[in-house]
Parts: C-alpha cells; structure tokens; sequence
C-alpha cells in the first residue's frame, strides 16, 4: 500500500503536469479513464471516489471528459477545488478558486455552456483539481456515456460522437480502462465491456467496476458474485464492486453513504468477495495503488519518448535558422550559406563525397534505372554509356536498292565509277544523322533532367534552412537556362556533321582493311552488295540465279557452304554494330534488271536503274566509304555531344549558378524573411521545447 505517501504523490504530480501543459495530445500520458452505458452509474462511481457531488439530472448527464485530479497538500486546512478548460481563459479566472467545493453544479453549469455552446456534446476536457491535507493522490477521468439512440430534438449523429469520444482515449495503450457495469442487466449487453474487449483483447488494462448490486433480482446474487469473484468472465485485472446511492439519497453526505455500503456487504452473500474489492473506500485505494504501479512501470518508456520528441522539437528549430529582419540580413545569410555550398556542390559532381554523406547513403539501394540522386557520378556515366549504346543501333540503316537509287538519282556530271559527294551526304544525313539528332536529343535532355533533379535534391539536403528556397529558385533557372545553351550545341554539332568529313587515320585504316576484303565483280557479272561487302569469291550472276529459281532448283553458280560448314563469303574484320546493319539490311537485293519477254515490260523504276550499270559499281564501292565513315562520324558525335552539352554547359559552367546566387533581387531575397506562418512554427517549436524540457525535469 501507498496510502498517499510523498513518492506516490510524486508520481501522479508528474503525469498532471503533462495535463497541465496540454502535452495529452502530443504524448501517450499513463491514465485511468471510466467508460459505462448511460445511466450504468459511471457518475456515482466519481462522486464515491472523489467525494465530489456530480449531477444526477438527465439534462446534466456527463457531455464531456472530465478530469478530476486528487492531490494531498498538507500546507491546506482545508480541500480547495479549481477548475479549468484549456483555450478558455475567463473561465480559468472565474473558477480558479472554486467556493463550496463539495457542491459545484454552478461550476458544470457554467463549463456546460462554454465547452457545448454550439453543441449538444463536445472533445473538451473540464479539468477539477481536488487539493487538501488528506486527499488520496488519484487521477480519474470521466467519458461520456455510450448511448445507442437519441430523444426527440437531439442530434442523430449523438452516439457516434460520443463513441469517438470514448475511443480516443482506450485505444491509448496506456490507459487503464474502469469499465463500470450496471449489475440490473445482463453483463453480455454492456457496451464498455465489450468496447474495451476490441481495443484490449489480452484484458490488460481493463478492470470492470460493478454497479447497483443491490439492485440484483434475488436469485441471480450468487450468478453475480461468481462474476466478481472472476469465476465466469476472467478479466486479469479482476472485479471491482460498489454500492451507489439511490436518487433519494443523494443528500446524505459522504461519510454516510459509506456507512450505508458497509452495512450492505456487511451481508453473509457478500461475504466471499474480498475486502480489498468492494466498497468505495477500498476501490479508491485499490484504484491508486494500481495507477501508482502502472505509472511508475510505463515512466522509463515515457521518459524516452519525451527525449525523442526534444530533440526532434530541437532540430527542427534549429533548421528554421536564425530568423531574418530585412533583405539586407538576408543577402549577408545567402551569401554565407552560398560559400558554404559551393565547394561541396563542385565536389559532389566529381565523386568527392565527404565521410558523413556516404556513411548516410551507402545502404541505400542501386536503383535499376541509372536514378540514383545520392551518387550523381556514376548514374550520369550510367547514362552516358546508354546513350552510346543507343547511337550504335538506333538508326535507320538504308536497304541496297535504296542506296542504289540514291546513286541514280542524286548523279549530275559526275564521270561513270565515281561516287557524288552530294550523294553520299544525302545517304549520310537522311538516313543516319536525322536519327541520330532525334535520338540525341532525347538522351541529353534525360542526362540533363536527371542531373538537374540529382543537384536539387542534394543541395536541399545539404543547404541551410532559411536559404534552401533561393538556393532551388535560382538553380531552377540556371538548369533551364543551361538546358537552352545544351539545345543549341547539338544543333551545332549536327549542322557540322551535315557535311561529310574527316581526316582521321581511324578511318582510313578502316578503308584499307576493307578494300583487302572485298573483291569487285566485273562489269558482266551481277552480284548483291552484301556479297561484295562479304568478300564472295564466286558471285552468282543474275539470270542463273533468275534461272535457277524458275526452274525450282538451286544455280550451281550460288555459293555454297565451305568445307568447314560456313558461308563461303568471306566475313569482314571488323564487328562494328552499324556495319552488321548495314551488312544484313537487304538480305535479297533487287536484281539490276530483269528478263524481257513479251508479256511483261520494266517499271519505270527498274528502267532508271538499268539506265546506267556503273550506278552498280559506284554503289559497290561506296559501302567501305559510308561503313568506315559512320563508324568515325558516330563515335565523333558521342564524345563532342557528351563534353559539349552535359560537361560543358552543367557540370563546369557549374560556378555560374552561384554567380546568379550573388546576384539574386531583393525580391528573390523575400521568401528568407520569415513570414507570419514561419514565426508561429517557431513559437509553436519554442513552446514545446520548453514545455518539455520541463517535463524531463519532472520525470
């Protein structure tokens, strides 16, 4: 037993001052809530309890919480009774001293009309602190009671918001649940003991308090003392029981009414049920003994979670910054925190990361999409092997008889063999660089966008509070800024490409290997350019192989396999992506010309094709020109794209950001002065340091 000594005093002074401080909502607080059916006697059990005369009207049922905190104070003379409402300061002053403790319905009269004016029920808390030389340390709150319809004129959604009411507080898995029932009904129709079962399966923290036994029919006394005795329901906590006075004894005083409920379990019945749990002297102790125990047990936990709060309360203080008055202050702050960014944005895009950043990021997963925003570099080299990739094999690679009819159609006074310029510049542009400008485009600017995304997310990480808005504003403008000038390079870069040309050794060393592997079929003979480009000792003519197919069988004249079961094509050295291509983009080229026999005469097409057999050869002997140039152009392009754009223009025109940084407006400059809504967060975080530091004191 505790009886109210100082330590126990302590402890329940320690979980009111969380009450005091409005810190109820923010924490889980140890508490001890009495929850029942209207009418189930909820009241009676206060009033025995704490001594307090609650009303027993109907129109002054219970229509909020109501706390009443007990404390021993042995510098009183008397018990002294206060009364608050958290927000509502008049009230606080009109009743901070109450007169006639005992009797107070001016009190609930006067809360009723502040707490429901505008309603027939409310979440406020009426707060009573019962103080005098020989109070038990005890702390109960009192719920409105569950109902399950309304009256005439009342509000239909009553019961729900009563039910919400109640469940605020025994969801809480650090509130003992007093579930009082009324022992003139059916203990299985009891709506708080059921309520209590969803929210406490385990039975935990629920004690039921059994009301009005002597109103139980004589024949059901002994059903009703196995229960309390927890022979038929088992609840870990036990039962409790008590006699409420009637409506007709509501004068007696308290003294009296405990005599009236002594006499009453003074009966042989009662007596099977333990002293310890019947009778409103022995569950008032029963009750501080067990909100003593459970209080000091869940403390520690307590203590921890009020310290995490503090220091979250602390960082986020301390991430506001130090609040600026004019802009004045704010490009002297912005010019701080700029030179403070510049050397780690710089190092962040050179793979410089400092011990801290990596130890923060190193267990964070690799993305399978390059989008890996804490370690920039490499996904960006992820993007740039991509886009290489890309270039190799995303283009539109022309058929033979395509180039062939380029050959015949862009020819002009261009001597019979020899390839025009502008020809091979169509075939190059058309076919190759209009890809290639596409599908560069659209890789710079995923490079870009990543990049642009992977430094605004690293500068807000790293960039202090106060300067984070400016700092992502004007790197928002320089990243489109940037992104215009990278647009414009690649134009550049194609438009110098449009032109064929090169003097590279790559590409004629590419032309010599190529000239060794392929062997020019005389003029007489027909072939198909996959077989020159493949090196075939023995083309085919065209009208055996014309022939042959007529007939359904195979020309003689038609390679076949080698002895070691290969083509007999001679394959080139190199393993160039666009050769393969270009080697397989025609698998049956179109003959140079076709059989005449009566019946049928030559397309147009195929007579300006016929018109000139060197239109062939030139072909022919162009393939090893445009393979060995696409190659060259191609890999030209990836490495000027790459350090011409991304490079050029994000990562080493990087200082220009903060040059803009230093020359932002002072309308920029506004957003770092703190507005009304930032100055009430800071009050708001103050407060709450404070107030708990307050309570770490305490606990």
């Amino acid at each position: 037993m505790f009886d109210g000594n100082a330590e126990y005093q302590s402890v329940n002074d320690k979980i009111n001052k969380f009450h005091s401080l409005g810190l109820t909502h923010k924490l889980s607080i140890p508490q001890m809530a009495i929850i029942g059916d209207q009418s189930s006697g909820k009241s009676s059990v206060l009033e025995a309890i704490t001594k307090l005369s609650f009303p027993r009207d109907k129109e002054m049922c219970t229509r909020f919480a109501t706390r009443v905190n007990m404390r021993r104070n042995s510098a009183l003379t008397e018990d002294m009774l206060s009364a608050r409402i958290e927000g509502e300061d008049a009230f606080n002053a009109r009743h901070k001293v109450v007169e006639s403790p005992m009797t107070f319905q001016g009190v609930i009269k006067d809360a009723m009309s502040v707490i429901c004016n505008n309603s027939q029920i409310s979440d406020k808390v009426l707060e009573l602190t019962l103080s005098g030389p020989a109070q038990f340390p005890l702390t109960l709150i009192d719920l409105p009671g569950f109902i399950s319809t309304t009256s005439d004129g009342q509000d239909k959604t009553l019961p729900d918001t009563i039910s919400s009411i109640n469940l605020r507080y025994i969801t809480d898995p650090r509130t003992v649940i007093l579930a009082v029932v009324n022992a003139s009904v059916d203990l299985n129709t009891s709506r708080a003991l059921r309520e209590a079962a969803v929210h406490d399966p385990e039975g935990e923290r629920t004690i039921p308090i059994v009301t009005k036994p002597d109103r139980i029919e004589s024949g059901l006394i002994s059903d009703w003392i196995e229960v309390i005795l927890n022979k038929r329901k088992t609840m870990k906590l036990g039962y409790l029981v008590m006699r409420n006075m009637s409506y007709e004894q509501n004068t007696l005083s308290w003294e009296d009414s405990c005599v009236e409920e002594d006499k009453f379990f003074a009966s042989d019945l009662w007596n099977a049920v333990s002293t310890d749990r019947k009778g409103r002297k022995s569950v008032k102790r029963f009750l501080g003994n067990l909100l003593y125990e459970h209080v000091s047990r869940e403390l520690p936990a307590l203590k921890r979670e009020v310290d995490a709060a503090l220091d979250t309360y602390k960082r986020d203080l301390k991430e506001m910054g130090a609040p600026i008055a004019d802009t004045n202050e704010a490009r002297e702050n912005l010019t701080l925190a700029t030179l403070k960014l510049q050397p780690r944005v710089i190092g962040f895009l050179n793979a410089d990361y400092d011990h801290d950043y990596i130890a923060a990021f190193k267990k964070k997963p690799i993305p399978s999409d390059s989008q890996d925003f804490y370690f920039a570099r490499s996904s960006l080299l992820k993007l740039y092997s991509e886009y290489h990739s890309a270039m190799s094999s995303g283009c539109n690679h022309p058929s033979t008889s395509e180039i062939v009819l380029q050959v015949a159609r862009y020819k002009g006074n261009d001597l019979p063999g020899f390839v025009s310029f502008t020809t091979f510049k169509n075939i190059v542009n058309g076919h190759y660089l209009d890809g290639w400008r596409s599908l560069t485009k659209e890789h710079v600017r995923q490079m870009h966008r990543y990049l642009s995304d992977a430094l605004t997310s690293y500068i807000a990480h790293i960039a202090d509070a106060t300067a984070r808005d400016v700092f992502t504003h004007v790197f928002d403008r320089f990243s489109r800024n940037q992104l215009t000038k990278i647009e414009e390079t690649i134009s550049d870069i194609f438009e110098d490409e449009s032109t064929p040309f090169t003097l590279s050794r790559h590409y004629t060393d590419i032309i010599e290997e190529r000239s060794r592997n392929v062997q020019i079929p005389a003029l007489t003979r027909e072939s198909s350019v996959i077989d020159m480009i493949k090196g075939s000792e023995a083309p085919p003519s065209f009208f055996s192989t014309q022939e042959s197919s007529q007939n359904g069988t195979p020309s003689p004249s038609s390679p076949g396999p080698s002895p070691n079961g290969d083509s007999a094509h001679a394959p080139l050295q190199n393993g160039d992506p666009v050769d393969s291509q270009l080697k397989n983009s025609d698998s049956a080229p179109p003959p140079l010309s076709q059989p005449r026999n009566n019946n049928s005469a030559p397309s147009s097409q195929q007579q300006w094709i016929n018109s000139d057999w060197n239109d062939r050869r030139t072909t022919d002997e162009m393939f090893p020109c445009l393979q060995a140039y696409l190659k060259t152009a191609r890999e030209r392009i990836v490495d000027k794209v790459l350090m011409e754009t991304i490079e050029r223009h994000m990562i080493k025109k990087i200082s220009e950001y903060f040059v803009m940084l230093y020359k932002v407006s002072s309308g920029e400059l506004q957003c770092m002065l703190e507005s009304p809504a930032l100055k009430n967060r800071r009050q708001d975080l103050e407060t709450k340091i404070k107030d708990f530091e307050n309570i770490l004191n305490e606990l």
